[in-house]
């Protein structure tokens, strides 16, 4: 009887740990248009991408996947078709340990994608559209810079002017970034854009942002590797 009763309580004990472990991010969605393919959810792991759970699609679009994560962090929606057409992409997005949506279309799966359930993608949706609107300035600078390049003797006044007109572009991104994330620093997406934004950035500048994150996120995956970032800029 005794023996009886301390498996059941291994068992329960062996069953709280599994618990542990579980699956803590799900991931629902609907690819419309497609009908035969695979899609793979990924991650960036030692710099490598790295399966974490995968479906086969066969005749619908709708899928589910499902992965732990440690933390809020970037994850990759894989599309590998296979029918001979070249639709295959890798849609990014931030995850958490939540249920989440994507839904999109497989004529354009990046760029229709509608993506619900986490807080920082909402944040990430929000700066990524404004910097849209700078990246069409950065596209004017590039064909202006075409366009002097093709000429036989542009003005030295024209490269001067694109000079400065480029210096302009990149500071006001910087300081975008630096003050979207500032006022979103309780959240593991400001250490992340900053990773991503800051290699033009005056570590100083940096670290004033950083040290106003709460230690949860100057200790999290993004907050680590801006930690990293400063310290090699300063270095310098």
């Amino acid at each position: 009887m005794r023996t009886c009763i301390y498996i059941i309580l291994s068992l329960i004990i062996f069953s709280s740990c599994t618990e542990d472990t579980s699956n803590n991010l799900t991931i629902n969605g609907n690819v419309k248009g497609l009908k035969v393919g695979k899609l793979i959810l990924q991650k960036i792991q030692d710099s490598v991408l790295v399966n974490l759970d995968s479906v086969q699609i066969d005749g619908d679009g709708k899928f589910s996947l499902t992965t732990f994560i440690e933390e809020p962090q970037i994850l990759y929606l894989y599309l590998d078709k296979k029918d001979g057409t070249v639709y295959d992409d890798r849609l990014t997005f931030f995850a958490q340990d939540t249920i989440m949506s994507i839904n999109t279309t497989l004529e354009k799966f990046e760029n229709d994608a509608v993506i619900t359930g986490s807080k920082n993608q909402e944040i990430l949706n929000v700066f990524n559209g404004n910097i849209e609107k700078l990246n069409q300035t950065y596209t004017e600078l590039m064909k202006r810079s075409m366009t002097l390049q093709q000429q036989e003797s542009p003005s030295q006044e024209d490269i001067e002017q694109l000079d400065v007109d480029y210096d302009k572009y990149l500071r006001k991104r910087v300081l975008y970034a630096l003050s979207f994330a500032t006022v979103n620093k309780d959240k593991e997406v400001a250490p992340y854009i900053l990773v991503q934004e800051g290699f033009d950035t005056n570590p100083e500048l940096l670290d004033s942002v950083y040290n106003q994150m709460p230690k949860k996120i100057q200790t999290s995956l993004y907050g680590k590797e801006l930690s990293e970032l400063i310290k090699d800029l300063k270095e310098l």
